[in-house]
């Protein structure tokens, strides 16, 4: 369960637990973290048993400055756990959503449909398909692509070089006749990153021209050695974009960046926003799978490159074990990530 968080001090954007004063401040004692005796009953003897602490001198210490860090992230956690509970309940999730589909999967017996509402509900989009069909991060950002691109357009990567499995969907390398952006005539560019690791606000600026069709943001560092975008710095940039070219679509890639903050790139003015059920959003849980979220249009657009027009979102089956797998992981999603931060907030402690 999470924590209560402390008296709060400035307000922070997306981080709305601050402006909250809990009635009953949480103490932990410092005794808890260190090396002192803790005492339990014995079930053969009225006599107590004694053990020490599990924690060395090491760990103690690194829990005792960090506790006010982890308090945060606690109240991070728990304003996201809200986020995810609203939603199921207003999808009116049942355990009959657990049962999955065969054969076409017209019907929602098992759980597309809901699964799409709640997760849509969690981002803050118009729609959302979230399918095992879609095998990565990388598959959910090319249905996105190729959705958003048509013959003739530009796709502009605003955050510097993407992620390099991206390479040959976009066509920079890779096997001739697969289908590249490059081979139905769409051109690429890069904005390469500032000095400082972020993005080029000043290039940003006047970097949208009449033929760029799709502005992609990827807000991870990825693999990179560069900064994580923040929800803030990508509306900064939508609006920078938008300002340009108001057709002009904004992809957010969001690999590793869901429940990060209280809010997503969906709900600040992106068109859609694409990425992977085996990282942030699967909890730990789900199998396989991926989703992409944003304005309808676009979605539908998307959902039918990932099938076929006419198909689009109202069909496809998925296997009870795996739907009802979708279901938990994105329910137990905001504490996985919490203590994934965690885990992070202690590395770089040292």
């Amino acid at each position: 369960m999470a924590l209560p968080m402390p008296i709060p001090g400035a307000v922070v954007l997306h981080r709305p637990w601050r402006l909250r004063t809990p009635t009953r401040p949480y103490k932990l004692s410092h005794s808890h973290l260190g090396v002192a005796t803790v005492r339990a009953s014995s079930l053969h003897s009225p006599a107590s048993n004694s053990y020490a602490s599990p924690f060395c001198p090491e760990v103690a210490e690194a829990a005792r400055v960090l506790l006010p860090e982890f308090m945060e992230i606690d109240g991070l956690v728990a304003t996201n756990i809200n986020r995810v509970l609203n939603a199921f309940s207003n999808a009116r999730v049942g355990s009959h959503h657990f049962s999955g589909t065969t054969g076409y999967g017209h019907n929602d017996a098992g759980g597309r449909e809901a699964l799409d509402l709640a997760f849509a509900d969690i981002v803050g989009s118009e729609a959302a398909i979230v399918r095992s069909q879609l095998f990565s991060g990388t598959h959910s950002i090319a249905c996105a692509l190729y959705a958003a691109l048509r013959p003739g357009g530009e796709l502009l990567a605003v955050a510097g070089a993407p992620y390099d499995t991206l390479e040959e969907v976009i066509g920079l390398r890779g096997s001739p006749r697969h289908g590249s952006l490059k081979e139905f005539g769409v051109s690429y560019r890069e904005l390469p990153l500032h000095v400082d690791g972020g993005l080029d606000w000043n290039a940003l600026e006047t970097a949208i021209k009449p033929e760029t069709q799709c502005a992609l943001i990827q807000r991870s560092c990825g693999y990179s050695w560069r900064k994580t975008l923040t929800v803030a710095e990508i509306e900064r940039a939508i609006i920078l974009i938008k300002a340009q070219n108001p057709d002009c679509v904004v992809l957010v890639d969001n690999c590793y960046g869901e429940f990060v903050e209280t809010v997503e790139p969906t709900a600040v003015g992106a068109d859609l926003m694409a990425g992977s059920l085996i990282k942030n959003p699967g909890g730990t849980i789900a199998p396989c799978g991926g989703y992409i979220a944003g304005k309808r249009e676009w979605v539908e657009a998307a959902a039918a490159r990932l099938s076929a027009p006419g198909i689009g979102m109202e069909s496809g089956s998925t296997s009870g074990d795996v739907m009802r797998l979708l279901f938990q992981g994105l329910f137990l999603a905001p504490q996985m990530v919490g203590e994934s931060i965690k885990g992070g907030k202690s590395r770089l402690s040292h």
